[in-house]
């Protein structure tokens, strides 16, 4: 019976994660490209058609992600608080059963395993995009692209609008990832953390 409660818990908490990552994923593409093509107008038209494709997969993997994510956290934070538990008043515990209550049980390091894991998750989201915001700025807006040989333009022109157009919408990118990177770290570390107090307390 435990191994079967704890082969579900697993299965519950890794479709959890992949659920979220694949929403997170896809919430990062959607509003960047939203950005770039309808609101900064940084996209031509030759290639709006396959932007809009990848817009499109990018918000099918919202559209999928969140609801995966939403039902399984449901049934984890629901099997966390039994109804029945409310109702019953505490037990007083035999001194003998007193050690082994008090470990930790596995569902509940699977547990923690998640929540510092999506903590994790967040926080990397958040740090590796605020190393690239200054030196995407920088190349959007203050380095002086190199002349390079073109075609139409010899002096280089098109080519420095291709370069700084590159670097702007990396800069979206980093911007939206701390965005959705941030609650996602302090929602599910505030979790972590009232849970430790709490066993602390214990």
């Amino acid at each position: 019976m435990k191994q079967r409660n704890l082969v579900r818990s697993i299965y519950l908490y890794a479709v959890t994660v992949a659920g979220i990552v694949m929403a997170l994923t896809g919430l990062i593409g959607t509003l960047t490209n939203i950005l770039n093509m309808y609101v900064f107008r940084l996209i031509s038209s030759d290639s709006m058609p396959y932007e809009l494709g990848t817009l499109l997969e990018f918000v099918s993997a919202v559209v999928v992600g969140i609801p995966v994510w939403l039902y399984h956290w449901g049934i984890i934070q629901g099997s966390r608080h039994p109804v029945s538990a409310a109702t019953t008043p505490p037990q007083p515990v035999p001194a003998t059963e007193a050690a082994v209550i008090v470990p930790e049980s596995r569902r509940d390091l699977v547990r923690r395993i998640y929540i510092y894991l999506l903590s994790a998750i967040g926080l990397f989201i958040v740090m590796f995009s605020l190393i690239n915001i200054v030196p995407n700025l920088y190349r959007a807006y203050f380095m002086q692209v190199p002349a390079v040989t073109e075609p139409v333009k010899p002096d280089g022109t098109l080519a420095a609008q291709a370069q700084n157009t590159y670097a702007i919408q990396s800069l979206i990118r980093n911007i939206v990832s701390v965005a959705v990177g941030t609650p996602v770290w302090l929602y599910h570390w505030n979790i972590g953390q009232r849970e430790d107090h709490d066993l602390s307390a214990d």
